[in-house]
């Protein structure tokens, strides 16, 4: 319980951390503190070791998934929302988290939908490929890929308060799914091996410092046992490890529970989401909601390091130039720009900010710094870990002020021969696992929010 504070004053700072994007401020201590985590605690089977055997085998994956076609017209551009959407990251303390830059010199990837060149990403989006029908990563129909992008690294403008977290960051667009693409009249495309051929393609790109992966596949620990789906996850995390070892943050959002992702509440879990799943190699993101709570959507978990704001007000439009406080799914569903993706966004900015600061840190130092400096929300002791929100909500002023120590530029370490890709473009593969995009995977699950997550395909394993 926060004591100390009159009703006033504890709405206002409800309110500032809405416009903000942080969690509320703590303005008194919290006194009689629990001394149990704020989510009973859960067991999950153990990730699987990197297989860089199988992630070499997907060399030979063709160029794009074999009869990917677009199922359903992209949307039209999306009308004017008006002023005064968006909040200003990157915390209440902006001045603090931007004192060594705003991202300037970082090359950020965004493997997820696809990036449009929205003007207000201001000529800093470059092609990294496409991983599903061989054209390029700045087509974005989904329009979620933009949509994180824009939380990450978006230009202010007159007239509204959206601001990217590393507004002079670069963006490497690469698309990895889509629900608007299909094959043999099932829609949507992108799996667990295109995510994997994807990841090390990105990681092989100079300059790349952070790797955003705002995506999730949910999968029941029956499913991530199983044998066949064995070759396709140590691909996968054969790909992150082999990131992060060189030098890249990765950051992965939780994932929503919702249709197809049950949520876990205790005990052993229900759902297992991919790659936030994959522990020390990566920073796992939970959300939160505007008081600072554990967002209801936001899929529960041991993998859970820190969390962030879930809901985006407002984010750049992946057609025309202004913005939009929704995106549209195939069937013309409009959902809220509310999820662990956009959590996972801010997140990726920080560790921008923190890579600018200190450019030769080794990825698991940005990391280790990121989690640290976070916020416990009230009823989190300081310290302790919970499996909604992790060790609590990002800070990034704190961050920045307490990172790494401040180095000289990055030296990065030559790829590995077994994960050299010659490919320069897109490179998926149609494996044993096969997750794919729901007509309701872009944008909300239904109603429990927003977040891109793979969803099992007809038949998969």
């Amino acid at each position: 319980m926060v004591t100390g504070l009159c009703a006033p004053a504890v709405l206002l700072a409800v309110l500032l951390a809405v416009l903000l994007g942080g969690p509320p401020a703590a303005a008194a201590p919290v006194t009689a503190p629990m001394t149990t985590p704020m989510t009973t605690p859960m067991t999950a089977p153990s990730p699987p070791a990197p297989d860089r055997a199988a992630l070499a085998a997907l060399r030979s994956a063709p160029d794009a998934v074999p009869g990917a076609r677009r199922l359903a017209p992209c949307p039209d551009a999306t009308p004017p929302v008006g002023t005064g959407f968006g909040d200003v990251p990157p915390g209440p303390d902006p001045a603090a988290a931007w004192s060594a830059g705003r991202g300037e010199g970082q090359l950020v990837a965004v493997v997820d939908t696809g990036v449009a060149p929205h003007p207000r990403l201001g000529g800093r989006v470059v092609d990294g490929g496409d991983f599903v029908a061989g054209d390029s990563g700045l087509d974005d129909c989904d329009g979620h890929g933009t949509a994180v992008a824009g939380v990450l690294a978006a230009d202010p403008a007159p007239g509204d308060m959206l601001t990217g977290v590393a507004p002079g960051a670069r963006v490497l667009a690469v698309r990895q799914t889509s629900a608007f693409l299909g094959v043999d009249g099932q829609r949507g495309v992108g799996d667990v091996t295109t995510l994997a051929r994807a990841v090390r393609h990105t990681a092989d790109v100079p300059g790349v410092g952070v790797l955003l992966l705002a995506l999730t596949a949910c999968r029941t620990p029956a499913e991530v046992a199983d044998p066949a789906a064995a070759p396709a996850l140590g691909a996968l995390r054969a790909a992150v490890r082999d990131a992060v070892d060189r030098g890249v943050v990765v950051v992965a959002a939780a994932g929503n529970s919702g249709p197809g992702c049950a949520p876990n509440t205790g005990g052993p879990v229900r759902s297992v989401p991919v790659p936030a799943w994959f522990g020390d190699d990566v920073l796992a993101v939970g959300a939160v909601d505007d008081t600072g709570a554990p967002d209801p959507s936001s899929l529960a978990g041991p993998w859970v390091d820190l969390a962030a704001p879930a809901r985006a007000p407002a984010s750049l439009a992946a057609r025309g130039d202004g913005l939009t406080t929704t995106l549209t799914t195939p069937g013309g569903a409009s959902t809220p720009l509310v999820g662990t993706s956009f959590a996972a966004a801010r997140i990726a900015g920080a560790a921008a900010l923190l890579r600018a600061r200190s450019p030769g840190a080794p990825a698991r130092e940005i990391a280790a710094a990121l989690v640290r400096s976070s916020s416990p929300p009230p009823g989190l002791v300081p310290g302790t870990r919970d499996d909604a929100v992790g060790y609590g909500v990002l800070d990034a002023a704190a961050a920045v002020r307490g990172g790494p120590p401040r180095t000289g530029p990055e030296v990065r370490p030559e790829p590995a021969a077994a994960a050299t890709d010659t490919a320069t473009g897109a490179a998926p593969d149609t494996g044993a696992t096969t997750v794919v995009v729901g007509a309701l995977a872009v944008g909300a699950a239904g109603a429990a929010g927003a977040a891109l997550a793979l969803r099992r395909g007809r038949g998969a394993r």
